[in-house]
């Protein structure tokens, strides 16, 4: 490094001597020859010790989980600007070992305006196996929209083996909200994906080219003809779906929310306060015609009365909470097609699965026992059966361990999409509330790079903490909230 900065010094007063003046091209023509071959050696400070001390001392601060000495050394190796530097980060510091030393090395990385080192990220991302550190380095792939190689890296982790990073990069992109930028790699994954049974990865396509343009179409070919005919400067024409040839299955939902994945897990709360009854609105029973006599219709009223009266007014009564969820539960999982893999967790004090016998209930000052978590069974009609019957038999009962059913979730492998349902404020072991951060940062720790989404329904007579709960652990978690009256 000394005799670079030496040759350096050199070459610059030789281009600047009037002796030499017909050489100054030449001179600063090797002078730039060197930047572009040893960049970090003429304008860096090596670390003190040398590189193979910072490589051992990174390594063993990160193997020792001191975690202090980690961020030291990776603002050390960042302010080199050298380009040896930045592998050592990327080798040891980045790949989920502690969130905060992955977010300093995150906010290092995106700082970078070297080519030569952006091109290493971009490598790491493209041959690394480690799917944490993808997840960590995409994000800085993202705030490098500008770099053609950063996006195209982005874009290439849409087909990665791993559906966690798969997820994270699908996000990204919707986060880039930009349609030049993403639209065709989008659209070439949607039609590679259309030939496969309908998973959570293909609906996150669907609805991030649909969240970039405005425009929703059925299948990728008619994605194709849209954006060619919009980088033309055309309107998309709608098209009339009676005259489609793509048959499109009706996607069944739970209290609104669409199940747009082949791998869920519904999470009941049977927790003593779903005995609670409210008022809920009945709608109406439509009409139901019969054929009379010469092609004559008579409407036959609910209480086989007949002739046109005025339409009849909305009536309500009063339903235990358990009561919704089961008969909406029930309808949700009739509606499954055969490709799905589902659960059923129920919780309260205790935690209970579908398939699997629920604990004893626990002896006071005694840990809580858990049953051992199934993995999900396919949606035949045989397990909806079974299913159908465990639902049915749900008992609400105890206390509301919402913070419990959230750190149960994320043992099962399969999962990627998880639908909760509460009525009450998280409570611990004796019945006494809990700060509702406590939920939100065990599944922001268990999900910062499971990508799981988590949508969630809560009762609104059950108060504010429960409704801002249920909004801040849907949006952490990229799902939808629904109230339910």
């Amino acid at each position: 490094m000394r005799i670079a900065r030496a040759i350096q010094l050199r070459l610059t007063r030789w281009a600047l001597s009037p002796r030499s003046a017909d050489g100054a091209r030449t001179c600063l023509a090797v002078f730039f020859l060197l930047a572009a071959i040893f960049p970090s050696a003429l304008g860096a400070e090596e670390p003190e010790g040398g590189w193979k001390s910072a490589e051992s001392a990174l390594r063993k601060a990160i193997l020792s989980k001191n975690f202090e000495v980690a961020q030291r050394l990776v603002g050390e190796l960042a302010d080199t600007d050298d380009v040896r530097g930045y592998r050592l980060i990327l080798k040891y510091a980045v790949g989920g070992h502690s969130y905060d030393l992955d977010r300093l090395a995150g906010r290092k990385l995106v700082a970078v305006e070297s080519a030569n080192v952006r091109k290493e990220v971009c490598s790491a991302v493209s041959r690394g196996r480690n799917a944490k550190m993808k997840i960590v380095l995409l994000a800085v792939l993202k705030r490098w929209r500008d770099d053609p190689l950063a996006m195209k890296t982005l874009h290439a982790e849409l087909r990665n083996p791993r559906k966690e990073v798969v997820f994270a990069t699908i996000r990204l992109i919707r986060d880039l909200d930009s349609p030049e930028l993403s639209m065709e790699a989008l659209i070439d994954e949607l039609g590679r994906r259309e030939r496969r049974p309908r998973d959570r990865i293909y609906f996150d396509l669907q609805r991030t080219l649909e969240d970039l343009s405005g425009y929703k179409f059925p299948v990728a070919a008619d994605w194709r003809n849209y954006w060619k005919g919009r980088k033309g400067g055309k309107k998309p024409v709608p098209k009339n779906t009676g005259e489609s040839r793509t048959v499109l299955f009706k996607r069944p939902t739970f209290f609104s929310v669409t199940v747009d994945s082949d791998r869920v897990l519904f999470i009941i709360d049977v927790s003593d306060s779903m005995k609670i009854p409210d008022t809920v609105i009945q709608k109406p029973r439509r009409p139901v015609e019969e054929p009379g006599r010469k092609g004559r219709t008579v409407v036959v009223k609910p209480d086989g009365a007949s002739g046109s009266e005025k339409a009849p007014v909305p009536k309500s009564k009063l339903v235990p909470r358990i009561t919704r969820v089961k008969h909406e539960l029930l309808k949700t999982l009739a509606g499954l097609p055969t490709h799905v893999r589902f659960g059923i967790m129920n919780f309260n004090h205790q935690i209970g699965f579908f398939g699997s016998a629920p604990p004893p209930l626990p002896e006071r000052d005694k840990p809580i026992q858990h049953a051992a978590a199934p993995a999900l069974l396919q949606a035949s009609k045989a397990n909806k059966q079974k299913a159908y019957d465990w639902v049915r038999a749900l008992r609400p009962s105890g206390a509301t361990r919402t913070d419990l059913a959230v750190t149960r979730i994320f043992g099962i492998p399969e999962i990627d999409t998880i639908y909760l349902l509460t009525d009450g404020e998280p409570r611990d072991e004796k019945n006494q509330k809990i700060a509702p951060e406590i939920v939100l940062t065990i599944a922001r720790i268990q999900n910062r790079f499971r990508k799981a989404r988590i949508h969630t329904i809560g009762f609104s007579q059950a108060g504010y903490t429960m409704q801002k709960l249920c909004r801040d652990l849907a949006g952490q978690n990229d799902g939808k909230c629904v109230l339910l009256d």
